[in-house]
């Protein structure tokens, strides 16, 4: 019911979901791009403070709910992660993202989209062509469904990964690293910022801001420089973010 082997994964920071749940207003974008919600879920009273799920306490597992449930548990904000299928990728978890040492509310943590990594769980160089094949397919529809959810939820940033996470504004704050992998909302007037994480990134500008990608697209020369570019616009949206809190 869950992807396996190792995950890749995108966590949307969503400040603009209105009145619905974030992990609903997600699957209702996946849904709209052939997802379908497989009846598996973790589900528990709302507003839990917790760092990890299932780790969070009250936390109950159901593994053969009806969509309509699911669809309702989510708008209920009971479900902390859910299963979905999605055309092309296969199994799918809609998530509350890790908030590592910190126990936090819902509303708090990143939401993330994970599946399995397929080839790109291993280097670029070891694939060979029927693998070279595979991760172009599941590039194009991680892609897709990556951009769809930006388009329509206008995440501030999103960061796609494998095996990694999602830091949250608080953990921006006190310098945690943004990834290699990022997308920046264009409403945060970040771009004069980003000179040097776009000399060293492939981007894809989508209508609501841009994906800098120093690993998925292509993989960067110089890691150490991506991940130094990105520490100040990093600082520069905990600041952005926690002003707009205040």
């Amino acid at each position: 019911m869950w992807p396996g082997g190792v995950f890749l994964s995108f966590g949307l920071w969503l400040d603009r979901v209105g009145d619905d749940t974030a992990p609903a207003a997600v699957g209702d974008v996946l849904e709209k791009f052939g997802g379908t919600y497989s009846g598996a879920m973790f589900y528990g009273p709302p507003g839990i403070a917790f760092s990890r799920v299932p780790d969070a306490p009250g936390l109950s597992y159901a593994g053969a709910r009806s969509a309509r449930d699911v669809r309702r548990t989510l708008r209920d904000g009971a479900a902390y992660r859910v299963s979905m299928t999605m055309p092309g990728v296969g199994p799918v978890a809609v998530s509350f993202e890790a908030t590592p040492g910190e126990e936090v509310p819902a509303e708090r943590h990143p939401v993330e989209v994970t599946m399995e990594a397929g080839a790109f769980a291993v280097p670029r160089a070891l694939w060979n062509e029927q693998e070279r094949a595979a991760a172009e397919e599941r590039e194009a529809l991680v892609l897709r469904y990556f951009e769809a959810c930006c388009t329509a939820l206008d995440p501030a940033y999103a960061v796609l990964h494998s095996e990694g996470s999602t830091p949250t504004p608080a953990a921006l704050s006190v310098g945690r690293q943004l990834g290699t992998d990022v997308y920046v909302a264009r409403r945060l007037g970040l771009g004069p910022r980003l000179t040097q994480v776009n000399r060293l990134s492939e981007t894809r500008e989508w209508p609501n801001g841009t994906f800098y990608s120093g690993w998925f697209l292509t993989e960067t020369t110089d890691l150490d420089a991506l991940l130094a570019a990105w520490t100040r616009p990093g600082l520069l949206l905990a600041e952005k973010l926690t002003a707009a809190v205040a």
